[in-house]
C-alpha cells in the first residue's frame, strides 16, 4: 500500500494523462435514476455512447409537461451516440438512418453535470481538490484506494475565464493496478442545476466496470454507413426557412397575429437526397407597452414533410388525448396539457401548461406549442396557417 495519498493521486493524475482512451459500460443511479451505457472514449474531443437502458423520470416528466423532448429514454437506447468535436452524430440502426446535429448532444441524464466518460478532471487532481485518505478494501478481485476529495475553491476566477465546480464533494474508488476508478459518488453543489435536480444533498453514484484501454491516441471519427439515409442539421434565420425547406411554407399568419420570430435561427434537419425535412422555429409576442405588466406570449412551431421521433409521440398524443377543433370541417386537433400537469404534478399551478395545435397538409406535418396565451389563439393561429399553406400548395 502507498502510504501518502497526494503520492497515489499524483500516479493516478500520471496516469490518466497518459490514457490514449478507454472503453468501459458506465452506470449512473440516484434513486430512481438508473442509466447504463457503453462508452468509448477517444483522445479529448472524440466520444461514443450506446445506452442499455436510461431510465430518468426527470426526462419522462417533462415529455409529460411539454411533449418536447428529442428522444425519450427508451428511443435512446438502440441508437449510437458519437461526439466528434463540434458535431454529433446519431445513427439508428434499426431505421438506417444518420443525423448529422451541430453540437454536443449526448443526452447527459443531469442538467449541468457532465458525467459520461468525464474523466479529465483527474488529470489535475492533486491541484484541484483537498484529498483524504479512506484507505483500501477489495471488491470482485479488485484492490480499490478509496479517497475522498473536495474542490479548493467553489468558484476560481481568471483573467480571461472562470471555473465553477458544480459539486461540493466526492469520493473515488481506485483500482491500484490500473489507476482508473470503479466508483465515484458525487455530491452536487446547492447552487448547481444537478442538486435541483436530484434534490439537495442528494448522492451520484457513477459505477465503471469491463474496462479497457485503448492503444492509440487519435480519434475514431464516425462514419455512417454507405446505404444509410442522411439528415444533416443547420442553422437557419427564421426568415430564410421557408425558401430553405424542401416543401411549401407560409408562416405569415403568425406575423399578423404580432408574433415576431425569437434571436435564436430555427434548427432544420435536411435529408437533402430524399427532399424530406422538419424544422423548429420559436417566436413570441413583445411584452406589453401599456402599463399592465403583461408576459410575451411564446410559440414552437415544428413541421416537416418528415416526422421526427418528437413529431410522432405528438401526433399519437394528439389522435390519444387531442380534440377537435371547434369548426367541424378543420383538420385541427387542440390539445391543453393543463390536465396532464394536474395528473402528475396535483395541484400545481398550470398557468404555463402549453396549448398545441396539430394539423396535417399534402403530407406535411404541423405542430404548435404555446405557452403565454390562450387555447382559442393556438386555433386561430393553426387555422389560418392551415388556410395559408393551402392556398400556397395550390
Amino acid at each position: 500500500m502507498i502510504e501518502s495519498v497526494a503520492e497515489f493521486s499524483r500516479l493516478a493524475s500520471a496516469a490518466s494523462k497518459k490514457r490514449a482512451g478507454f472503453q468501459v459500460t458506465q452506470v449512473t443511479e440516484c434513486d430512481g435514476l438508473r442509466i447504463e451505457a457503453a462508452v468509448r472514449r477517444a483522445g479529448p474531443r472524440s466520444i461514443r455512447v450506446e445506452y442499455r437502458t436510461y431510465q430518468n423520470p426527470w426526462t419522462e416528466l417533462e415529455e409529460t409537461l411539454s411533449g418536447q423532448v428529442e428522444f425519450t429514454g427508451k428511443e435512446l437506447c438502440g441508437l449510437v451516440i458519437q461526439c466528434d468535436g463540434p458535431v454529433t452524430w446519431i445513427y439508428d440502426p434499426s431505421t438506417n438512418t444518420v443525423i448529422r446535429k451541430l453540437g454536443s448532444h449526448l443526452f447527459e441524464p443531469i442538467l449541468g453535470l457532465a458525467t459520461l466518460g468525464e474523466l479529465a478532471f483527474l488529470d489535475t487532481l492533486t491541484q484541484d481538490f483537498l484529498l483524504r485518505d479512506r484507505g483500501e478494501q477489495s471488491t470482485d478481485g479488485h484492490v480499490l484506494r478509496c479517497i475522498s476529495v473536495k474542490p479548493k475553491q467553489a468558484y476560481r476566477s481568471q483573467l480571461l475565464s472562470a471555473v465553477t465546480f458544480p459539486i461540493d464533494g466526492a469520493s473515488i474508488d481506485f483500482d491500484t493496478e490500473t489507476f482508473f476508478p470503479m466508483h465515484i459518488s458525487v455530491v452536487p453543489s446547492k447552487q448547481s442545476p444537478a442538486a435541483s435536480i436530484l434534490g439537495p444533498g442528494k448522492t451520484l453514484r457513477i459505477t465503471y466496470k469491463d474496462m479497457q484501454l485503448l492503444t492509440k491516441a487519435e480519434p475514431d471519427p464516425f462514419s455512417p454507413p454507405a446505404d444509410a439515409r442522411l439528415f444533416t442539421e443547420s442553422l437557419t434565420p427564421v426568415q430564410e426557412l421557408a425558401d430553405a425547406v424542401p416543401f411549401p411554407m407560409q408562416l405569415r399568419p403568425l406575423f399578423d397575429h404580432g408574433f415576431e420570430a425569437a434571436e435564436s435561427p430555427a434548427r432544420l434537419t435536411l435529408d437533402a437526397d430524399m427532399g424530406r425535412a422538419f424544422a423548429t422555429a420559436h417566436f413570441s409576442t413583445p411584452n406589453s407597452s401599456s402599463g399592465e405588466d403583461t408576459p410575451a406570449a411564446r410559440l414552437t412551431l415544428c413541421t416537416g414533410n418528415y416526422m421526427s421521433r418528437n413529431m410522432a409521440r405528438r401526433r399519437t398524443a394528439f389522435s390519444e388525448m387531442g380534440d377537435p377543433s371547434s369548426a367541424e370541417t378543420s383538420p385541427v386537433r387542440l390539445l391543453d396539457r393543463s390536465t396532464l400537469w394536474q395528473q402528475r404534478l396535483p395541484g400545481i399551478d398550470t398557468q404555463h401548461a402549453p396549448v398545441e395545435a396539430f394539423f396535417e397538409k399534402s403530407g406535411v406535418y404541423w405542430f404548435l406549442s404555446g405557452a403565454g396565451m390562450e387555447l382559442d389563439l393556438i386555433e386561430a393561429l393553426a387555422h389560418e396557417l392551415f388556410e395559408a399553406n393551402d392556398e400556397a400548395i395550390a
